[in-house]
């Protein structure tokens, strides 16, 4: 496989290093059936997919639930590496609650224990904190309270959602961030302007929404997506074509191609989602694959980050 383990530290609770691509669930718990989720996951670790990212918010502890379920059955060896986040919160009353940013030491562990009894696990493998406006001190105390649970036992590696790199330097003058997570995806690309990438000692960097919430994709694309996308969307297919794989996969092998960038979390609904993405570790884009997306990302008029994952440069 090309590159199919994360140059990281990561790794599953048995010292296996991680797959590149990972599950995310951000769909399970609004819609999809217990089994169908449960053969999602299953798909997704035969296909060695050894990772999966799930969020207390994501179908208001619905997914963490689904992704309980199928760990529950699995013998410990073949376990995948489960990552969840903490920092926001919802009334427990009311399933229509907004979340709310809640980053109080005391709610974060209270936080944390909903997850693990969900997940049906006394440890997580990685814990995110959701980053929330706010002052630094507040920040800094959400931080500890990540690296204390940490120090006692709940949790085995933490990280940060979407941190700038002065958040990320006071994080890590407190402790060590084990990973951070940053969106990249051919419609965001503005982590390539910024310093998360060049870091000489940098935490694992992992990607999500590298398909853009669906938006890049004809076959799996929101009812309010936009009409603009119809060109990106069909290169999609022809270089998708060129590599017979799917679109899905092109969309995230281009987010793998970014130096710095560890994995990608990649959300499916079903095994046929999964198996079209499991194959992204194994493309290695050509010079004109990367060309063709770089020309005509203009077109889209957004300018949102560099056009090319292989042409950009930090300014010294």
């Amino acid at each position: 496989m090309h590159e199919g383990r994360m140059p990281s530290s990561l790794t599953t609770a048995s010292g296996s290093p991680l797959s590149r691509v990972g599950l995310g669930t951000a769909t399970f718990g609004t819609g999809i059936s217990d089994d169908i989720a449960d053969a999602t996951l299953r798909c997704a670790i035969d296909l060695g997919l050894n990772w999966i990212d799930t969020d207390a918010v994501f179908g208001f502890g619905g997914a963490e639930r689904l992704v309980g379920r199928t760990l529950a059955a699995l013998p410990a060896a073949d376990r995948p590496f489960v990552a969840t986040a903490v920092g926001f919160d919802w009334d427990g009353r009311s399933r229509r609650a907004t979340p709310q940013p809640m980053t109080e030491p005391r709610r974060l562990r209270q936080q944390l224990e909903r997850s693990l009894a969900r997940l049906g696990v006394e440890t997580v493998d990685l814990v995110k904190l959701n980053l929330a406006t706010g002052s630094d001190a507040l920040f800094e105390d959400a931080w500890s309270a990540l690296l204390d649970l940490k120090q006692s036992g709940l949790v085995r590696t933490v990280g940060l959602v979407a941190p700038d790199s002065a958040r990320l330097e006071r994080a890590e003058r407190i402790g060590t961030c084990d990973a951070v997570y940053v969106e990249l995806s051919l419609l965001d690309r503005r982590i390539g302007d910024s310093e998360l990438l060049w870091r000489r000692t940098p935490p694992t960097v992992i990607a999500y929404r590298a398909l853009g919430g669906g938006e890049l994709l004809s076959e799996d694309r929101p009812a309010n997506a936009s009409n603009e996308l119809g060109p990106l969307r069909q290169l999609l297919r022809v270089i998708a074509a060129r590599r017979h794989a799917a679109p899905s996969a092109i969309a995230t092998a281009w987010s793998l191609t970014w130096p710095g960038v560890a994995g990608v979390a990649v959300g499916a609904r079903c095994p046929e989602h999964v198996t079209a993405i499991a194959r992204a570790s194994e493309i290695d884009l050509s010079v004109r694959d990367l060309s063709d997306i770089a020309n005509l990302l203009p077109a889209l008029g957004d300018g949102r980050g560099p056009l090319h994952p292989r042409r950009f440069a930090k300014v010294a």
